[in-house]
């Protein structure tokens, strides 16, 4: 008996050793995972998507975003949150203000668009559609944060405001009691309306105003569009010393504005003009912007569209006006019907600029695509961000603008130096040749070249063979075609078997030559063309089958002559200490 007694406390002892290591063990695996990003930001366990409340204060860029803290998939929505001082290594921070539960009882009477008169929202919130079992809760969907230096609001001086979208589905009623007391049963709909927390510990907790009691109930909504009514991105107007809150509603964008950060007043709607019911829009943000070396003021009516991007899926998309204080107003009559697009690749979404950053408009963006956001089956985290881009906006002849994207200059400190991949000329006259880059390779770098020709031995495609298997089979292309004028991004051989092939831009005049700026991360390119005249974003998965094997790179080019120069390699180490 004493003997056996013995052998199991030395194995009690023993678990207490091992299980606190093996603990440790399993977490120092943690952003190492195959394809996880190692200088794009994603958090550290379950599903992230859309930014929410990007602000800098008192030295610190504070990131929100979607999050389901309780799994990888999308659902149980709330803000999650991480912290940098340089845009570039993110510490993740505690869910700053997770999905409401035990919420009150709901009572209001309100006509749509598609009701021939008000009817009855009535019953315990829920998120599950199930009428029968409603759980009480709220989800927390997008939004923006502010700095209230002035004490506006009544929080204290510097208190962050952080506007969000709360939603959920109630029971619905008619005023026909024979059967039941409560009003017909009409079943459940979607509720979303825009509510108010406070921080005065500078972001590291938050208060639901009034209980998180809306600012802008469900019934502001102008046009009836009660479950897509969504999204503030809280600006301040400096000309007519007010605050803007553009919301989404349905095909519009209605702008509200307040001077006490509590009462918002309705003052117009931008209605949609180009591919009406493709697609919902999502995520509008009004940016003032000074035009490039002027002091002209333009205002960036910035979207998110869920469908009909140029590369399939949803994608994000601007407009150049200004703005009379009530009206948002269009360059030219035909600005609405002509979206610009942000990006030509498949997958950034759902981007906002940081708040109170002087002189500078830095946007944040989400790296996926709706369309096929479920294929991905990364564990045990799912999405992350793009690159912090630097916005400018320039002018682009006689009565039009552009926006310009770059990185923003601080990812230049994880860059491991400069290495020279040689200047060099390929002739490939009738077939496609390869130069192999022999003094560079990896997963995780920028990369960098100038492209040029003459008019006679135009070339079919130049570019870059990027993430190669040892044999070759197996590449991504990043490249330009100086025929068609169209750069892109190809995976056909990547391993991956992606069918999808629409990432590609097609650019203004017919150059003769090109630069392409490429960040590769495990998981994903992020391509500048011409120092950000366009951009293309793309999550990739490549040789799945051998993920490993996917270091080497070349340049390329098919049916023609091309020079090579200024082409510059950089590893950049990872923002998570590996």
């Amino acid at each position: 008996m004493n003997q056996y007694v013995k052998k199991l406390m030395i194995v009690l002892l023993l678990s207490m050793v091992v299980l606190p290591i093996s603990g440790k063990a399993l977490e120092s695996d943690l952003y190492q995972e195959t394809y996880r990003n190692q200088y794009h930001y994603s958090a550290k366990k379950n599903w992230l998507n859309d930014p929410n409340g990007l602000v800098y204060f008192d030295g610190v860029y504070h990131m929100f975003y979607q999050h389901n803290p309780e799994g990888n998939e999308w659902g149980n929505m709330s803000w999650g949150h991480a912290t940098s001082t340089d845009l570039v290594h993110w510490e993740e921070q505690e869910v700053a203000i997770p999905q409401a539960e035990n919420s009150p009882w709901v009572d209001f009477w309100f006509k749509t668009d598609a009701d021939e008169k008000p009817v009855h929202y009535i019953g315990t919130p829920t998120t599950n559609w199930d009428g029968g079992h409603p759980n009480g809760k709220k989800y927390i969907f997008s939004g923006s944060i502010i700095v209230d230096k002035e004490n506006v609001a009544g929080f204290g001086e510097n208190a962050l405001l952080a506007y969000y979208t709360s939603t959920y589905q109630v029971a619905v009623r008619d005023d026909d009691t024979s059967i039941d007391p409560l009003g017909n049963y009409l079943g459940l709909r979607e509720i979303q309306e825009q509510c108010l927390a406070y921080s005065t510990d500078g972001g590291k907790t938050f208060t639901k105003y009034q209980g998180s009691t809306p600012v802008l109930p469900v019934t502001a909504v102008p046009n009836g569009q009660t479950g897509n009514f969504r999204d503030p991105k809280v600006v301040y107007d400096d000309q007519h010393k007010k605050w803007l809150m553009p919301l989404v509603a349905g095909q519009e964008v209605t702008i509200f504005s307040s001077t006490n950060l509590k009462d918002w007043t309705y003052e117009s709607s931008i209605i949609r003009e180009h591919d009406r019911g493709v697609g919902v829009w999502e995520c509008p943000e009004l940016i003032p912007m000074r035009v490039k070396g002027t002091d002209e003021l333009k205002w960036v009516l910035s979207l998110s569209v869920q469908a009909g991007a140029p590369a399939g899926g949803s994608g994000m998309q601007y407009f150049v006006g200004d703005f009379d204080g009530k009206l948002f107003h269009p360059l030219t009559n035909d600005t609405l019907k002509n979206p610009k697009w942000l990006d030509f690749g498949e997958d950034l979404y759902a981007g906002m600029t940081f708040s109170n950053v002087p002189d500078r408009t830095i946007m944040l963006g989400w790296m996926s695509n709706w369309a096929y956001v479920g294929e991905q089956k990364t564990t045990p985290w799912k999405g992350e961000m793009t690159l912090p881009r630097e916005l400018t906006l320039v002018k682009n002849g006689e009565n039009d603008y552009k926006i310009i994207q770059k990185p923003v200059k601080e990812i230049d400190q994880i860059s491991q130096g400069n290495i020279q991949l040689g200047d060099r000329k390929i002739k490939a006259i009738e077939t496609e040749k390869t130069s192999q880059i022999t003094n560079f390779q990896g997963t995780q770098y920028k990369v960098s070249a100038n492209f040029s020709w003459k008019d006679d031995l135009t070339p079919d495609n130049v570019g870059f063979k990027l993430r190669q298997s040892e044999d070759g089979s197996k590449y991504i292309s990043v490249g330009y075609n100086p025929k068609s004028q169209e750069a892109y991004i190809k995976r056909s051989t990547d391993g991956e078997n992606i069918n999808r092939d629409q990432t590609k831009v097609k650019l203004e005049g017919n150059p003769k030559n090109i630069k392409l700026t490429v960040y590769i991360d495990s998981s994903s390119i992020e391509v500048f063309v011409n120092d950000g005249e366009k951009t293309l974003t793309q999550i990739v998965y490549p040789n799945p089958e051998n993920p490993s094997d996917t270091k080497n790179l070349s340049f390329f080019a098919s049916n023609g002559e091309v020079q090579i120069s200024n082409a510059i390699g950089s590893h950049l180490k990872s923002i998570w200490g590996n």
